[in-house]
């Protein structure tokens, strides 16, 4: 089932970042490299599952290179789907300081 990550302002998100939320890339490492949020890490759609070794009641803020970013979506969706509760989409980096 796939169930939306709720959409998020950047001004939220950096107040969950301060509480301790994880900022998740899900551009290509070259993307990254070219310069992102700081304290993002950069996940591929293969690497999600990384965040097994995350308690779920962790908050996740994914973002991408749009909107309608499949992997953004899919990432979402995965994350959700392994049990985490707390899913929300940045959308794109842009979104960060607003």
């Amino acid at each position: 089932m796939n169930i939306p990550a709720q959409r998020i302002s950047g001004k939220r998100a950096k107040k969950l970042v301060d509480k301790g939320a994880i900022l998740i890339d899900v551009r290509s490492p070259v993307d990254f490299r070219d310069g992102s949020i700081p304290g993002a890490i950069n996940l591929s759609l293969r690497q999600i599952s990384q965040l097994v070794r995350e308690p779920r009641t962790k908050t996740l803020i994914f973002f991408s290179n749009s909107e309608t970013d499949d992997d953004l979506k899919s990432a979402t969706n995965y994350a959700t789907q392994m049990g985490f509760t707390q899913v929300f989409s940045l959308g794109t980096k842009e979104n960060w300081d607003k």
